[in-house]
Parts: structure tokens; sequence; C-alpha cells
């Protein structure tokens, strides 16, 4: 599947939980209250941006790469291991100037991590792309839509990357495309679930961090009673993820109350994946898990953290991939031939064994970001701005995007594009999430 956020949030927490030692002896959780109903915004005009076009000459386009520093995380003994970003996003970039570039332009990147552990210096990543780099966008792999604010928001950066939920989207002073459309596409998940004839009939607890309630309450819970499915309880956890103590503490109490509550069926909503599978996994509780992301599921389970009996009979719901997909193969064989010692590594990290190095997901991330702002910039043209590059983006219309088997559509009403869901089931055999067929 893409890697989209995979791992990002899930080793910010449990590096967190390792640097506390993962005590768990305070309690608190917050219960979500009556969901109101799913809302919707359209994209903002594209007049709204004006002709800003920082970062971009006569001759060439400057773009913002962020990437995490998951280096960081091995103090904690965690060694998560993507294959190097700056790498992949050079090897594609070059191919793409050989062929000429965007219109004639070279793109030229600037490249800066980000900290998972360090929210100030997180904010000096977006900082330093944005005032001192002055990039025309960034594209990249965000740990939350708080993160991809500070581009898009605060500094009215565009951005092609993160995830678009419908209210982040309308805060946006700049562009802003992906291919994931955030805190609502767990409707879309719940309907995937639901119709592979498990969710029917069960008592269903939802869990949520925070950061997650809208898409819980405004994009599950909804979702579930149009199926005629009330949920017996749910849990917001209002601990920060850097707070092993509190998160550990908040969700041990939500295991008990949906325990007690008699929820045979636990849905987990987003980033609180990284957290719940492992306290569960202390206690002899048992439902069956569901995940709104399979990604959030698949980095909880290579964290390591996890026994794999706690995943048996898991579901998830994801966009749907293709691996093979042959505009991906390409990026992924430009980069062989560009760094030799990765012949024969590049495989698919659905596949690879947990807490072993998935090097092409670097390169899947740099193959779908960069083709998507190329297809963009390529049809605005020549005048290259925040105007034309807007409008460009919301009538694109249907395109193939780099590692999926079915075109995104980018209209004004989904700048996301809108990729349709696919099931995965936890495999025993391979330790992973894996796609189901349709």
């Amino acid at each position: 599947m893409k890697q989209r956020r995979t791992l990002v949030l899930a080793a910010a927490a449990a590096a967190a939980a390792a640097l506390a030692g993962c005590s768990v002896t305070s309690s608190g959780t917050g219960e979500a209250p009556s969901a109101p109903a799913r809302s919707s915004s359209p994209a903002p005009a594209a007049t709204q941006f004006g002709d800003a076009a920082p970062g971009v000459t006569a001759s060439t386009i400057r773009i913002g790469v962020a990437y995490p520093d998951y280096a960081s995380l091995a103090q904690y003994g965690l060694n998560i291991n993507q294959g190097s970003y700056p790498d992949a996003y050079s090897t594609l970039i070059a191919k793409i100037n050989a062929a000429g570039g965007v219109n004639g332009r070279k793109i030229v990147p600037v490249y800066a991590k980000y900290s998972l552990l360090n929210p100030a210096l997180t904010t000096q990543t977006c900082v330093q792309l944005t005032d001192d780099a002055k990039v025309f966008a960034v594209l990249g792999v965000f740990e939350s839509n708080t993160q991809a604010l500070c581009y898009t928001q605060a500094h009215k950066t565009a951005v092609v990357g993160s995830a678009i939920s419908n209210s982040d989207y309308a805060l946006a002073k700049a562009p802003w495309f992906a291919i994931d459309h955030g805190s609502d596409d767990a409707a879309s998940a719940v309907d995937t679930l639901y119709a592979s004839g498990q969710l029917a009939g069960k008592k269903v607890a939802l869990i949520a961090l925070q950061q997650d309630e809208t898409s819980m309450q405004q994009s599950a819970i909804p979702e579930l009673k149009a199926k005629g499915i009330t949920p017996v309880t749910t849990a917001v956890i209002t601990a920060p993820p850097s707070d092993a103590t509190a998160l550990g503490s908040q969700v041990a109490v939500a295991v008990q109350k949906f325990q007690a509550a008699g929820a045979n069926t636990v849905l987990i909503v987003g980033g609180v994946a990284a957290e719940y599978p492992a306290v569960e996994a202390r206690t002899t509780y048992r439902p069956e898990l569901m995940f709104t992301s399979a990604q959030e599921a698949d980095g909880a389970n290579s964290s390591g953290r996890v026994s794999p009996s706690v995943f048996k009979g898991a579901l998830a719901a994801d966009v749907a991939s293709d691996f093979n997909d042959p505009a991906q193969q390409a990026c992924l064989q430009a980069m062989e031939a560009a760094h030799s010692s990765l012949q024969g590594k590049l495989t698919d990290p659905s596949l690879v064994k947990a807490g072993q190095p998935t090097y092409a997901s670097s390169v899947e991330n740099a193959c779908t970001e960069l083709a998507l702002f190329t297809d963009i910039a390529g049809k605005a043209g020549k005048d290259l701005n925040y105007s034309t590059f807007q409008q460009a983006g919301l009538t694109l219309g249907k395109v193939h995007v780099p590692g999926h088997s079915a075109d995104a559509n980018y209209t004004p009403q989904t700048p996301y594009g809108d990729l349709p869901f696919a099931l995965y089931a936890y495999s025993p055999s391979s330790s992973q999430f894996v796609q189901q067929a349709s």
C-alpha cells in the first residue's frame, strides 16, 4: 500500500513510550458527543491566491521536500529504514529534468527533514523551506494536518502531499493537492469494512485521538449509523502522543470500558492505531480489530511492540494500491539504475517482514508526489503561479497516479483525487495487512 503516513505517527508514539517506560498508571477518556452531519466544503476559488510565484524563474522551479527524521528514533531502539528520501527525489527529479523539466523549467529541490519528537524543530523545518528557501511548493509525508497547515495556512506555501480534510482545506491560503482525504476518509473506510460483511450485527466501539475526533464524529459514526450500527461506546484520547504515560493510561481505561460494554469489535480511527493494539495486548480482551487506515494498522504492526495474536482476524481499509503499476515500476527501476547498492532491494513494502528495511517506501512517495506535481504544473503552462497552479489542479480531471490500480479524479470538489478504497486483511503468514481482491 502507499506509504502516505505509514509509521510516522506510530514511530513517534513508540519512541515516546520507550522514553517514558510505557507505564500505565492514571485514567481518563473522553466520551464522543453526538456526531453532527458529515460536512462538505468546496475548494477555494483559484483567484484567491493571486499571481504569487515563489521559487519560480524563467528556467527553474524550486520545490521543498520535507521528510521524517527516522534516524533520531534509533536511540529508543526503533530502527525504521524507508530508504533515502533525498536520494529517491533527486533520482526522479534528475529523470524529469533530463526529459526537459516542466514546460522547460528544471526542478530544483531543497531538502529538509522534520523531527518526530520535537514540534518546535518541525516548525523550524516549515520556516526553513518557506521563509528561508522560498520554495514554490512543498512535497512530503507529514505526520499530521497541523504540520501541513504550517505551510498552506501560516506561510501561504503550496503543498502536494499530506492529507486533505474538508475542514483543514478551508483554512488553506495556498494551493493544496494530495491523494488522501484526511479525516473524511473514515466514511469510505467504514463503507469498505461494511461491504466485507464483518460489521453487520456487531457490537462496535470506536476510539480516536483528539486530533482524529472529527474523523470519528463527522465521518465514521454517521456512516455506521446509516448502515444501522449504533456504537455501544466511544473513547477520545486527549493525551498527546508525546506523553506516553498519559496516552497509555487513557487507552488502558478505554480497553476496560469497551470490554465492560460488551463490544466485540473495536473500530480504531486514525493515529490511535499506534497505541491501542499494544495496550490491548497486555489484557485478555480480544475483540475483532478494524482500522480506518491500513497504513496506520501496518505501522502499529511494524513497530514490533505488539504480539501478532492481537491482529488475528483484523481488517483495515485504505486506498487501493498496485505495487506493480508500470508507472511506479519505472520509478523503482530508475532508482536501481542510479544506485547499484539497491539492486533487488526495492521490494513491495507490504510483503517485507516486520522490522526490516522497506527501501521502496521513499521511492513510492517520491514517485507519486512528483508525478502529481508535474501533472499540475505542466497543465498550468509557462505562466506558473499560484492562480494557474490551483486552476490546473482543480481541472486536472482523471489522471493516473503511480502505484494505484485506478485513476484519481481532481475536480473543484476533490483536490484529494478521490481514489477508490480496498479491503486489507491481516495475514499471519506475512505478518502484514494484505490488500484483498475486489
